[in-house]
């Protein structure tokens, strides 16, 4: 289970960081052909949008993974243990519910959309749309990793606090 973990949280910032400097690279590029050249690259901004919307979902993944989301601990670490490891679990729980309902409507939007095209580059809005359901399932998956730690371990600090 680590080695799959290692590799898809490898995999995830890999392609996180690829479509960061593409996304940066068309922006660059096309910001220069304008001042330059009186000119540009005409699908460039509705790209890096796209690439935009693809970067936050994953980025999100790693938030989850890392536990880097913000949140308040401080009435969390005054309780008794037994009680912060019920509170993790509830949170975990709460959280996988609503990424779950995030998933479903996302599926939802991306079967609708999948017809429509962007009006300049042409791409299908059911591609722009799956970056939610990539999102919402990669958080599903690392949720899942750190409930069934959490539940393993029996204890309550998060990577981010054994750091």
């Amino acid at each position: 289970m680590e080695k799959i973990s290692q590799v898809i949280s490898k995999s995830l910032d890999v392609f996180s960081v690829v479509l960061l400097v593409v996304m940066s690279l068309l922006v660059i590029i096309n910001v220069a052909l304008r001042f330059i050249f009186n000119s540009s690259i005409v699908f460039s901004e509705e790209l890096s949008r796209f690439l935009f919307i693809w970067v936050v979902y994953i980025g999100a993944i790693i938030a989850v993974r890392d536990d880097s989301h913000i949140y308040v601990d401080f009435i969390r670490k005054k309780l008794p243990q037994g009680i912060q490891f019920f509170l993790k679990i509830v949170c975990e729980i709460a959280m996988l519910i609503g990424c779950t309902l995030f998933f479903l409507g996302s599926v939802d939007l991306t079967e609708v959309n999948i017809t429509d095209h962007s009006p300049v580059a042409g791409i299908s809005l059911g591609f722009v749309y799956s970056a939610g359901l990539l999102g919402s399932f990669g958080m599903i998956i690392m949720l899942l990793i750190r409930l069934y730690r959490v539940l393993r371990k029996k204890e309550v600090t998060s990577q981010k606090e054994a750091k």
